[in-house]
């Protein structure tokens, strides 16, 4: 019975705003699986009750006595002036504000923030081939908190930035996925997905991807343009959608030589340009050919009706001729 009333004892009202004497706050990262160490110290003359809350405001300890059914919770050391206690295997769904009361005059507080960290899963890599020739590498993790950054290394030296987060169901954790988009490789280059996490610390996680693993993956080899000796995969052009984080590499061939190409697969699709225009003249031809046709067709048809329009003019004037001397003599005829 006498543990129970305790357990109901809670801090005048005045002090249930935050103001506690020697409220200090303190934060504490761990990542999952670890143990978190709560260590109460705080002076007292008697031996009033000390109390542990969890970040859902539940108690978890009151002096010695354990209150919240978690097996994960234990005692480490309890006297006048200190209550610790340990909480093994967290998880992100344990991090808060953790409290510890002391039940004395004055009445005192102290607060431990913990944030726990989720390291992601290893990456896993995918590799598609695109309408247009090109191959897509995909590489997401899981699992982690806060957000993973992916970076793409090459060959070369190069690498590229690109995310897109996720919030998985359980709302803690964030899947993370990027896409590389290739047009063009080197035999035998390499291209690496790199996870960076704070739960990683100074590690990083990667999955690699050969070019030459193409016909043993069942990925037709010719959806490809391989560089030829002497070049490299190199950094063409990136677009960043802001919002979703999400970053989409294209890679190219380029030559030492030659840096002002566009690589070349698009030298292929230049040759049709060409022929659509020597189609296109053709076809103007054949109109032009076709107009001056029907043009000196109507022209033949305009000169032969000029020229019955001719000979009737004149026959019409020989006439006329023929008509005026017998005119004139009827009018001699008359005047005798």
């Amino acid at each position: 019975i006498r543990t129970m009333i305790s357990c109901l004892f809670f801090p005048p009202a005045s002090y249930l705003t935050g103001d506690f004497p020697e409220a200090g706050g303190e934060t504490i990262t761990l990542k999952e699986g670890e143990d978190l160490n709560l260590r109460c110290t705080l002076s007292s003359d008697d031996g009033s009750a000390r109390q542990w809350l969890n970040p859902h405001g539940f108690a978890i300890f009151l002096n010695t006595q354990q209150v919240l059914r978690d097996q994960r919770y234990k005692l480490i050391h309890y006297s006048k002036d200190e209550l610790s206690i340990q909480l093994s295997n967290v998880t992100v769904h344990d991090e808060g504000v953790y409290k510890c009361f002391y039940y004395g005059i004055p009445f005192k507080s102290k607060n431990k923030s913990v944030n726990v960290l989720a390291a992601p899963s290893n990456p896993v890599l995918e590799v598609s081939r695109d309408t247009d020739r090109s191959i897509i590498l995909s590489c997401y993790t899981q699992g982690c908190k806060p957000q993973s950054r992916i970076t793409w290394l090459l060959d070369n030296g190069i690498e590229l930035p690109g995310n897109k987060y996720k919030l998985e169901a359980d709302g803690k954790k964030w899947t993370t996925t990027s896409t590389l988009t290739v047009l063009a490789y080197k035999p035998n280059s390499t291209a690496s997905c790199i996870i960076h996490h704070q739960a990683l610390r100074e590690k990083k996680l990667m999955a690699s991807f050969q070019f030459e693993d193409l016909a043993r993956t069942g990925t037709a080899t010719s959806a490809l343009t391989p560089c030829s000796s002497g070049q490299a995969i190199s950094y063409l052009n990136y677009q960043k959608l802001t919002g979703s984080c999400l970053t989409t590499q294209i890679l190219s061939c380029l030559t030492d030589k030659d840096v002002k190409s566009e690589g070349m697969e698009k030298k292929e699709k230049n040759l049709l340009l060409p022929i659509l225009v020597a189609a296109l003249i053709f076809v103007l031809l054949i109109i032009v050919l076709l107009f001056m046709r029907k043009l000196k067709k109507a022209h033949g048809v305009w000169k032969r009706e000029n020229d019955v329009s001719d000979q009737t003019l004149e026959s019409y004037k020989s006439k006329s001729n023929e008509d005026t001397p017998g005119h004139e003599k009827n009018g001699h005829g008359k005047e005798h």
